[in-house]
């Protein structure tokens, strides 16, 4: 099987998040396919990657990468009808260059249109009505009928039919996990606190609401982002948050880390809060998961019910005082209960996913016509 991916971004870009380490993901668990992906030569803030760009690089043994610059981006045309590809996998919705055009000119491949969370109600109240006037095009052209919709879970299945109707065809196949290892618990205190949030810094991720709730708590915490800033407006209302921190909170800001230092970065804390208001997978969370940490989060991931397997709490982000609830209750912990909870946790993660399992959904959805 050839399999042609186009989404604006790939590593070693990582600054655009989640779909980023989806597609690194499904490259190295999807090998008996001869995948070529096709992308910008930047990263989300525009910074250019070291790479050679506009021609085809080998990623591994099974993968090509087209950088392509700004110039070059108008190649994609000749790119497919030089590949030939048996499916042409496209990550996104609204971009002319890496979405509507492969759409359009892939010819006789199956098209898989990959929503990555872009139809979720919040993320299309964000300049909403460029993307409405934008939706009305797509559905008047009938191009939601020559595609096949690709989701990571039903409730996103429902936001496509919401937008497009039930006569789409849609898939829902999970996203592929970054298998890692079990770290060692962290030594805990009760009473002390060590929180770290690994994530786009945008309204979606809720930092300024885990910066709200760590203002109403009494034990000893510190809090570390990490993460780059998309949204500097919101950045700015968590800064004057952190300036204003009880005493027993220290919160600081690191910057981005790339995702082969994600594991390292984790070592040291006790506990991941992410309370998004939206997870397609959540990549991050997982990751914590996977390595013992415990995790704070909403019910609006595909991590749920973490309470029930000592695996940390689903919370209301509706309701600030059960965030702090949660705080505290992990803070509270001593050595003991905390390190129980880190084995849960582990086992937690390893039995969410079976990967045999993701790749025959892949496989099933790729060859469906």
């Amino acid at each position: 099987m050839k399999l042609f991916i186009t989404y604006e971004y790939f590593l070693p870009a990582y600054k655009a998040g989640g779909p980023v380490q989806s597609l690194a993901n499904l490259v190295a668990n999807y090998s008996h396919a001869e995948i070529y992906i096709y992308c910008r030569n930047t990263d989300l803030d525009g910074t250019v990657l070291n790479v050679k760009h506009d021609e085809w690089v080998s990623f591994n043994s099974h993968t090509k990468v087209f950088y392509a610059s700004a110039k070059a981006e108008e190649t994609v045309y000749d790119l497919l009808t030089d590949v030939n590809p048996d499916v042409v996998f496209i990550n996104g919705i609204f971009s002319p260059s890496y979405n509507l055009k492969p759409l359009l000119w892939s010819g006789d491949a199956n098209k898989v249109v990959s929503a990555r969370g872009m139809l979720h109600p919040g993320a299309l109240s964000q300049k909403s009505l460029k993307k409405k006037i934008y939706l009305a095009a797509y559905k008047l052209l009938g191009l939601h009928k020559k595609c096949i919709f690709h989701v990571t879970t039903q409730e996103e299945k429902q936001y496509v039919t919401d937008t497009f109707g039930n006569g789409v065809k849609v898939y829902v196949a999970p996203n592929f996990p970054n298998v890692i290892d079990k770290l060692s618990a962290t030594q805990k205190e009760p009473g002390k606190l060590k929180l770290v949030t690994i994530a786009l810094i945008s309204p979606m991720k809720n930092i300024k609401l885990v910066l709200e709730a760590l203002s109403k708590c009494s034990s000893s915490i510190t809090y570390d982002i990490y993460g780059p800033v998309k949204d500097a407006a919101y950045w700015q209302e968590c800064q004057q948050l952190i300036a204003t921190m009880p005493n027993n909170v220290c919160a600081q800001y690191h910057g981005a880390v790339t995702p082969d230092k994600i594991l390292n970065t984790l070592a040291d804390f006790h506990c991941m809060i992410q309370p998004s208001k939206s997870e397609n997978f959540g990549h991050a969370i997982y990751e914590a998961l996977a390595a013992g940490k415990p995790v704070i989060t909403s019910h609006y991931t595909p991590w749920n019910k973490l309470e029930e397997a000592n695996a940390g709490f689903n919370v209301d982000i509706n309701n600030i005082q059960s965030i702090v609830d949660a705080i505290e209750k992990m803070a509270s912990l001593d050595n003991a209960a905390y390190a129980a909870s880190s084995s849960a946790t582990g086992q937690y993660a390893k039995k969410s996913i079976d990967v045999a399992s993701v790749r025959k959904d892949y496989d099933a959805m790729f060859l469906s016509k």
